[in-house]
């Protein structure tokens, strides 16, 4: 519990409406889209740069942890107060402050919405690539934090390839600049941007960002094509790259999926296919009618029973809704989910869809599979009950052995959602003691209270005392 008086003054930094600290609130901001739950023992909103720099000195003077959190869509823990304290929720810092159509960059403060920044930068011609399927709420800030990617991925790259500079609050309450923000001379050396990149806001919080954009593509070709089984779905994804050919997305949806999107949707999804992959190229007309003719003879080759294109832009809309309802619509199946998040070379993607499959019968839980398959990052969604203990064991057992499998395929503990509390655990079997040791020394250098974030990412005993 904060002293009357740190609450005093949160309240006076960010205005007494913007600083909460009652029991529904503190049960509101205990838990993100993770399983875990743990209570915060204040919650403050900053509306400027300088409230939340203000704030984190506070901070760091009271000797206090503090989480940084946007939405709260983190799948991985990142965004609870493990260690109590304060909450900082950026959802304020909401505003686009400067588009540049020449230099295609944009300004944004980070708690813009994913979403909120396409459809704005759409009416100028342009997109923002990274958009993981949870953009309707995510922030740009959590993307940052976690560089996210999203079905465009596997053409496009994904957040860190799309960050010119920063603005970040360190640990101390001090503001620093990297990149193109950051004063001219100041721009060689070390690439300090990349530092905050997937650092999980444990190495500062970031209040404003530079983002390249590109302009909207000119035209779209987009594929459905159904599998008996869901390993020939993953088989035609390595044979298409193996091809030479980079589509916009790529993604797989398996049968228990399929079925819980019609259920929800109604759209016409055959109930007996095993795997889903929806297909798109996007660029200039008379080449993507090539690579979709490549395409779809590729899928045929591997067994596919049907392929239907989306010859109108309602149908292409109706196709990706049902890819972004995905977690919504296993709710019909189970109340809750674990959604994991290993990647593995793309050539490996057949076998470790079918390995989950084993998984899921072996602890007798509920997997429902999706991926951006083009760059090999797959979600297992592992379904489970809250309440009932015995069946989050098995789920969390089915978790582990799905790391394990990634990392024996050559692939990581994460793609975009981070390791957060989640995949702590497993982070010495995928790096060694001196690359875990680098990490904790720039812990240790930029935050050495061990205050932002605390709990998270590293092992404790590689973590500042």
């Amino acid at each position: 519990m904060l002293p009357v008086e740190v609450i005093s003054q949160l309240s006076m930094i960010v205005g007494q409406e913007h600083c909460r600290h009652g029991i529904l609130d503190i049960e509101l901001y205990s838990y993100d889209s993770s399983p875990f739950f743990f209570k915060p023992d204040a919650i403050v909103f900053p509306g400027t740069t300088e409230e939340l720099a203000k704030v984190v000195r506070l901070a760091h003077d009271k000797n206090v942890p503090l989480v940084a959190r946007g939405a709260g869509t983190s799948l991985s823990g990142g965004a609870v107060a493990a260690k109590g304290g304060i909450m900082l929720v950026t959802t304020r810092l909401n505003r686009v402050l400067e588009l540049n159509p020449l230099e295609e960059t944009v300004l944004v403060e980070s708690g813009v919405v994913n979403l909120n920044l396409q459809n704005y930068l759409a009416e100028h011609g342009f997109m923002f690539p990274p958009d993981p399927a949870s953009q309707k709420s995510a922030t740009l800030g959590g993307n940052i934090a976690e560089n996210a990617g999203g079905p465009k991925g596997v053409k496009y790259g994904i957040t860190k390839h799309y960050v010119h500079g920063l603005e970040v609050v360190l640990a101390d309450g001090s503001l620093t600049r990297t990149g193109a923000l950051a004063d001219v001379a100041d721009q060689a050396g070390p690439d300090l941007t990349g530092l905050f990149l997937a650092s999980e806001g444990a190495f500062g919080l970031v209040t404003k960002a530079l983002l390249k954009i590109t302009p909207l593509p000119q035209n779209y070709r987009t594929v459905l094509a159904i599998f008996d089984d869901l390993g020939k779905s993953g088989k035609a994804v390595s044979e298409i790259i193996a091809a030479g050919i980079i589509p916009t997305a790529m993604e797989i949806m398996d049968h228990e999926l399929i079925v819980a999107l019609e259920d929800y949707l109604h759209l016409g999804f055959p109930l007996d296919a095993q795997a889903m992959l929806l297909i798109e190229v996007d660029g200039l007309g008379p080449e993507l009618d090539g690579q979709m003719e490549r395409i779809v003879s590729i899928c045929r080759e591997v067994g596919a029973t049907s392929i239907g294109a989306a010859n109108t832009a309602e149908e292409r809309d109706k196709l990706w809704l049902a890819r972004r309802s995905g977690n919504g619509a296993m709710g019909r199946i189970k109340p809750a989910l674990i959604v994991q998040d290993v990647t593995v070379p793309v050539n490996r993607l057949p076998e470790m869809l079918s390995l989950v499959q084993e998984v899921a019968k072996k602890h007798n839980v509920i997997i429902v599979q999706m991926a951006h398959a083009g760059d090999g990052n797959l979600h297992p969604h592992i379904l489970y009950t809250p309440g009932d203990d015995e069946e989050y064991a098995r789920a969390l057992e089915a978790s582990h052995d799905i790391f394990t499998a990634a990392l024996a395929a050559g692939g990581s503990l994460t793609g975009e959602h981070g390791i957060g509390l989640e995949k702590i655990s497993f982070m010495d079997k995928q790096f060694n003691r001196d690359e875990l040791n680098f990490m904790a020394a720039m812990k240790r250098t930029l935050d050495p209270q061990g205050r932002l974030n605390p709990g998270k990412v590293l092992p404790q005993e590689y973590l500042p005392l």
